[in-house]
């Protein structure tokens, strides 16, 4: 069973990141994009994931927006193109320290195929106070 939707990736990413995770976030905004997932651990790291079904380049460039504010940066893409994005990108995830997570299809399993490295561009940290300030805010906004 395929995925159509990319918030059909959601579950499974959480799922996998859930017994370590302090609060996960959904669509957080870091710089001029929007993170799809950002977990911060019980040990305040914080990760950024970027879903996609295709377009792996729009990925890459996604997360290097995402290492300016995270600690780790991962890429989850279905299995069925995992490997089209490591024949295409591998050498560049791998030079700039972003991971590759891969979703399967029929069992929903996440696996990780490449590891992050910690962000050596950090700028300025992305937190979960803010977050949830931010998120207050714009429930109220749509609330009124």
């Amino acid at each position: 069973m395929s995925f159509d939707y990319e918030h059909e990736l959601i579950h499974p990413v959480y799922t996998h990141f859930a017994p370590s995770a302090e609060i996960i976030f959904y669509e957080v905004p870091i710089g001029f994009c929007r993170a799809d997932i950002i977990v911060f651990q019980k040990d305040n790291t914080s990760i950024a994931i970027e879903l996609k079904l295709a377009d792996w380049k729009k990925a890459l460039i996604q997360a290097q927006n995402y290492q300016l504010a995270t600690d780790f940066v991962y890429l989850a893409f279905p299995f069925s193109k995992c490997e089209l994005v490591l024949k295409r990108s591998r050498e560049k995830l791998q030079h700039k320290g972003i991971g590759l997570l891969s979703v399967d299809e029929e069992t929903r399993k996440v696996t990780e195929v490449l590891a992050a490295k910690k962000s050596m561009v950090l700028f300025g940290r992305v937190s979960k106070k803010e977050i949830i300030n931010r998120k207050k805010k714009v429930y109220q906004r749509k609330r009124l």
